[in-house]
């Protein structure tokens, strides 16, 4: 290389050198971008942020920017205030330096006096004027004569006629005359909706999608005939009773409106049908039975009519059992069907040894008012060791019990409330071993005060009657103690006693308060005492009734509530302290 070429190429590198240097220092050199305020005078609270929704901000703090915003907000804030009545405002914007990096824009705002609606005059003409769900219906709309005109309640108002219209059926209903007419000078508006509905569509053929079941027992779970009157209701209640019914994974049911021809229209159901068998496992802890393993295998449809069959085995420290169901649905398969049962158990809890084998069969069905009956025949051997005396009982139980469940809040209800009652009998005519007649009854209530005080309230009675009470097998006898009934005892260690030995009672009371602080979302500390006891005669019921309390801690888990309580006697001659731990809702 030549010395000139070695002189041009290091020329070129102080030139761009020097040039990279020049930027840099503007760079630094250069001030910081300004910053921008927007402030809105004059007006608070929805008109204060309608202004600000509307103007925006400047993009930057450049003069042509600020000037472009100063141009246009006067424009753009008076559309704002129109929307929600204001049709008088006066704007001014103006421009103001807090500092040399600080730029504030104030849109200052009077904004006179609202326009209010003069005059509404709702119309429905079509089939729908005779419907009752469409009575009265401008008493039910977000405006009214009197109110300051908003825009977006007027939206809304035509939008609730048009869903009530597609609700009740009226698929072909149409607006006549929706208008707002407006005189800002007088301050007035005449608010007009008319709407013509046309005829209401009816429903039509049922189309289910490819399925396990026959379509003659899918016609069993629809709610609704043939050529009744549309609602949407009635389809949102049949999607939800087919997931109810426990077959299907996923349910779609849909008006094919495309289809609609004279005023019917058809009703699409698409299925998903549950995997043809299911295993279930868990795992748990109380201190009543120690920790246990559950098993379960499901065959959510058996045949084309909707048979199931169920087994469930769960392994505990102090109790196993197994209990198998075969389920048939009858006329009406999502409210009453027969279950046929057999079970067998084993338990060894308080010195009693039990060995049970159990067949029944019953008729359960779903009232409407949510209440559930159970009429039942249950044939029961049980053979139960208690101090070492050895004794057998076979007894056939024709029962009847009824029931109640209602919720809100989920796993962990914050508002709820379970009712059951029992009535059973046996009877030598029958092929029992010995008499008896027996009544259980049991109710639990939870509420909430105030989003954060949750009272539980528990009360469980039960009687029974029988001149062979040595033969009555313990699972029919009445226990108290436990973390379901009188904590601060351990499980079924209260009753009558024979040589030490907890044998049981002919009777029972138990009643039980607590309440809790919602301290967290998932925490709740909690204080509770409960009293009562199994007895022997009505008059131990107030001599002979124990009493415990203390404290806990209330975990809301994925998996549902998780309850820790520190539990004490009280009025015993030595006090004593316990531990109870359970896992599921106090429901």
């Amino acid at each position: 290389m030549r010395d000139h070429e070695y002189t041009t190429l290091a020329w070129s590198w102080v030139r761009g050198g020097a040039a990279l240097a020049l930027l840099l220092g503007v760079l630094l050199a250069a001030p910081a971008r300004a910053e921008v305020e927007v402030a809105v005078t004059g007006v608070e609270g929805e008109l204060a942020e309608q202004v600000r929704s509307y103007v925006g901000t400047p993009s930057s703090a450049e003069p042509a920017a600020v000037a472009a915003f100063r141009r246009r907000a006067p424009e753009r804030a008076q559309r704002g205030l129109q929307a929600v009545g204001y049709y008088q405002a006066q704007i001014d914007v103006r421009r103001e330096h807090l500092d040399d990096e600080r730029l504030r824009l104030t849109v200052a705002v009077a904004p006179g006096e609202p326009v209010t609606i003069d005059e509404l005059d709702v119309l429905i003409t079509g089939e729908a004027s005779s419907d009752p769900a469409f009575l009265g219906i401008e008493q039910r709309l977000p405006i009214a004569e009197g109110q300051v005109l908003h825009h977006g309640a007027y939206a809304s108002a035509r939008q609730a006629i048009q869903n009530l219209a597609l609700d009740r059926g009226y698929f072909s209903g149409t607006f006549i005359t929706r208008q707002v007419a407006v005189a800002p000078e007088a301050g007035r508006a005449e608010v007009t909706l008319h709407f013509h509905s046309g005829p209401r569509y009816r429903f039509g053929e049922l189309r289910f999608s490819e399925s396990p079941l026959a379509d003659t027992f899918l016609q069993r779970l629809v709610p609704f005939e043939r050529g009744e009157p549309y609602t949407a209701e009635q389809v949102a209640a049949f999607n939800q009773d087919l997931l109810d019914s426990g077959y299907f994974e996923d349910v779609r049911v849909r008006p094919s409106r495309q289809e609609a021809q004279g005023g019917v229209v058809p009703v699409a159901v698409e299925l998903t049908a549950r995997a043809r068998h299911e295993i279930t496992t868990g795992v748990g802890f109380s201190t009543n039975l120690g920790p246990r393993v559950r098993l379960g295998w499901k065959r959510p449809w058996v045949n084309r009519w909707g048979h199931s069959l169920a087994i469930d085995a769960e392994i505990a420290q102090r109790q196993q059992n197994v209990v198998s169901t075969y389920q048939v649905p009858l006329r009406d398969p999502l409210r009453s069907w027969l279950q046929y049962r057999f079970g067998l158990q084993a338990q060894d809890v308080a010195d009693i040894e039990t060995e049970q084998m159990t067949a029944a069969v019953q008729h359960q069905h779903r009232f409407d008012s949510g209440w559930q009956q159970i009429l039942s025949l249950r044939a029961e051997r049980e053979r139960y060791w208690i101090d070492g005396v050895r004794r057998t009982t076979r007894l056939y139980l024709p029962a009847v019990s009824w029931s109640r469940g209602r919720s809100r809040g989920g796993l962990d209800p914050s508002w709820g409330d379970r009712q059951e009652l029992t009535l059973e009998a046996a009877d030598p005519a029958l092929g029992s071993d010995i008499e008896l007649r027996r009544v259980h009854a049991a109710t639990r209530w939870v509420r909430t005060l105030g989003d954060r005080h949750r009272f539980t309230a528990r009360l469980e009675a039960g009687a029974l009657e029988t001149d062979a009470f040595e033969d009555v097998p313990p699972s029919l006898r009445f226990f108290a103690g436990g973390d379901q009934s009188v904590r601060g005892y351990a499980y079924r260690s209260l009753g009558p006693e024979v040589e030490g030995t907890v044998i049981g009672g002919r009777y029972l009371a138990v009643g039980s308060l607590t309440y809790g602080y919602q301290l967290t979302p998932s925490w709740r500390p909690a204080v509770f005492v409960d009293r009562g006891n199994a007895y022997a005669s009505l008059d131990e019921l107030g001599s002979k009734a124990k009493t415990g309390a203390g404290v806990g801690i209330r975990w809301s888990s994925p998996v549902g509530p998780v309850r820790l309580d520190l539990a004490s006697t009280v009025g015993e001659a030595d006090d004593s302290w316990r531990i109870h731990f359970s896992l599921g809702s106090s429901l």
